[in-house]
């Protein structure tokens, strides 16, 4: 009796490992599947919040068409921007945090796909904001400014945001300027000479126009208007 329950059990683990061996393949496979929207063809228009993330953090944007990298731009603001109505949130984790402080505090020199990335889809939304901006009459020019000022405000507030999940200090008003001074330099990579100064001069009215919309919200703030009773 004792034999033949060695035998049945040896059967049974034998069969369990005859079919167990397909598992890692299986496992591949979901694992395929669950990045296929991530790794595979992209339809940005049909691409959800999540996978969008994933997206931007892991692919090499440089690889794309310029029509694709156009789509996804769009498709980012579409999700993320000024417009939508959610607003990114920055709900991380203990162990999250921990590593995203990292990174934050030891950057370096070799740029992530994500900071390729956004500086690449901020250049494609910033060449075509210029180019509106010289195809206007006069009289559009500044409304069109005051809202390209508005969507560098609302990614500013953005960008606090996100470090203030992480309890990190906003940086200096100065600080601010130079960043904004490497994205401009960091869009001229590939301009025609004649492109370079259209960065630049267009970089100069966004400078001015929000140095103005600055001052002016400071006024406000020292001196709201009086109430009347």
């Amino acid at each position: 009796m004792q034999s033949s329950a060695i035998i049945f059990s040896r059967f049974m683990i034998n069969r369990l490992i005859l079919f167990s061996i397909p598992l890692p393949f299986f496992a591949v496979c979901l694992v395929m599947i669950a990045l296929n929207g991530i790794f595979g063809d992209i339809d940005p228009e049909k691409t959800d919040r999540q996978t969008l993330v994933r997206v931007i953090q892991l692919r090499d944007f440089r690889q794309f068409s310029p029509d694709l990298l156009d789509r996804m731009t769009d498709r980012a603001e579409q999700e993320f921007g000024r417009q939508s109505p959610n607003k990114p949130t920055f709900d991380l984790s203990f162990w999250e945090k921990n590593v995203h402080t990292y990174f934050q505090t030891h950057r370096s020199s070799q740029r992530s796909y994500l900071e390729n990335n956004l500086t690449l889809m901020a250049r494609v939304r910033y060449f075509q904001w210029m180019n509106e901006y010289q195809s206007l009459p006069l009289t559009r020019k500044a409304a069109l400014m005051n809202d390209v000022v508005e969507d560098m405000r609302y990614w500013q507030e953005i960008y606090f945001d996100y470090l203030r999940s992480l309890e990190q200090p906003e940086p200096t008003p100065l600080e601010l300027y130079q960043d904004f001074l490497q994205m401009i330099e960091d869009f001229k990579a590939g301009a025609t000479p004649e492109e370079v100064k259209q960065i630049d001069s267009f970089a100069n009215n966004m400078s001015r126009t929000l140095f103005a919309a600055e001052a002016q919200k400071t006024l406000k703030d020292w001196f709201p208007p009086l109430r009347r009773n």
